[in-house]
């Protein structure tokens, strides 16, 4: 450290001598966090620190280039907060735990996990994050300010999880990041928070085989030799190693025949990698098929869900996180999901707006609100499986659905 206060010195005496300006404000404040190690006030903590995060329910598999991103990031002196975004079930609260759990010891006053997916209030966040760090509220002074004043002066990581519905809330964080100089943020949430501190990072599904990836024949190997190919996908898809660990935790000993290692693809094909979908076709192995999971899934979303009392309600199934989804959105915009499901294959930002008639800032707020995907430079879709959902929504009101599927007619035909 010492070495690297010195070179600072050299660096900026080097800059005034030669050039008549300072050094940049990033390795300035480098220079003050080195400094500040040396005078025995570590961001950096040396040894193992106290956190509160959960334990992983299972082994935490792939988003190794997205892991190293977020080391990269929480490292980073110009980045106070990183804000994790994705659709529902896509796997951002696991992928933020992971992320955290790297840097327990990194952080003078430890790393904390904030869960939010029960707040009904902006309002509560204080208290949410006063119950997580352990700090209990005085009487006559508001809460936000008592948080705010508890942790100025601490070095800490907070991982705020779940923050879509309380929006709001972000006026808080704000404050923080402008008073508490030792906090920083790491956040999930299926919207951004728009503030101007924020790194984003778009989470997207395990990676899964597409047909290109595939080399030809590739399932038609003898039988003899099936579990190796079952095997070699797992060690090069995560979306497969995952159906794979979740079947065996309920079927020790289970194994594939060749037909239901193609059937297998197919379904990590069909919910694209989404780590929900994933664990809930594996869920339904004791009952069906590879196969018939693979068909169902084709007709209808209902199959993808469980049981298992310790998993949230809104996760229970792919259609109530979709519901949880569409209960935060306008009535316009989900107007506009539902009239989007009459795409396929993606479609061009003209051809949103003539078939839908809606504005592009709706077309935008969904795309902030990860339901609508970039897909190209004027190219958008949703996930194969949003788009079910979005089509049931567009059934449910046949006047609607009969005008959108006309206006998707009139404009091709002219096309």
């Amino acid at each position: 450290r010492s070495a690297a206060l010195a070179q600072y010195q050299d660096c900026r005496e080097a800059l005034r001598t030669e050039l008549g300006v300072e050094p940049m404000e990033s390795t300035r404040r480098l220079y003050e966090s080195i400094r500040s190690q040396e005078q025995g006030t570590p961001r950096f903590a040396q040894g193992p620190i106290s956190h509160n995060l959960p334990p992983p329910p299972t082994p935490f598999l792939g988003r190794e280039d997205e892991l190293e991103e977020l080391a990269g990031l929480l490292a980073d002196p110009d980045c106070r907060m990183v804000t994790l975004v994705g659709p529902g079930g896509i796997g951002k609260t696991r992928l933020a735990v992971q992320a955290a759990g790297e840097q327990i010891g990194n952080f003078a006053h430890g790393v904390t996990f904030v869960p939010l997916a029960s707040l009904d209030s902006p309002d509560l966040l204080p208290s949410a994050i006063a119950d997580a760090v352990d700090f209990s509220f005085r009487e006559k002074v508001a809460p936000e300010e008592q948080i705010i004043s508890y942790l100025r002066e601490k070095q800490i990581l907070l991982v705020l999880d779940n923050m879509e519905h309380i929006l709001e809330g972000a006026k808080l964080l704000a404050r923080l990041l402008h008073l508490a100089p030792g906090v920083i943020l790491l956040v999930t949430s299926r919207e951004r928070l728009n503030l101007r501190e924020e790194w984003l990072l778009a989470v997207g599904g395990l990676s899964y085989p597409i047909p290109g990836d595939l080399a030809p024949g590739w399932g038609e190997r003898s039988p003899a030799d099936h579990a190796d190919v079952a095997a070699e996908l797992s060690e090069t898809y995560a979306a497969v190693d995952l159906f794979m660990q979740e079947v065996r935790r309920r079927q020790p000993g289970f194994h594939l025949s060749p037909k239901a290692v193609r059937d297998l693809v197919r379904i990590v094909q069909l919910v694209e990698g989404l780590p929900l979908g994933v664990e809930l076709a594996a869920a339904s192995t004791g009952m069906r098929t590879c196969e018939e999971i693979a068909d169902e899934i084709e007709r209808n979303l209902d199959i993808l869900s469980t049981d298992l009392r310790n998993v949230p309600r809104r996760q229970r199934s792919i259609r109530a996180t979709f519901e949880h989804s569409w209960e935060l959105l306008s009535q316009e915009e989900r107007d506009l999901l539902a009239q989007l499901s009459v795409f396929r294959g993606g479609f061009s930002r003209e051809a949103a707006l003539n078939v839908t008639s809606s504005p592009f800032s709706l077309l935008q707020a969904l795309v902030q609100k990860s339901l609508v995907r970039r897909i190209g430079s004027d190219r958008y879709g949703l996930h194969g499986l949003l788009a079910q959902f979005a089509a049931d929504k567009l059934r449910d009101g046949l006047v609607q659905r009969e005008h959108a599927a006309i206006r998707h007619a009139r404009y091709y035909a002219q096309l």
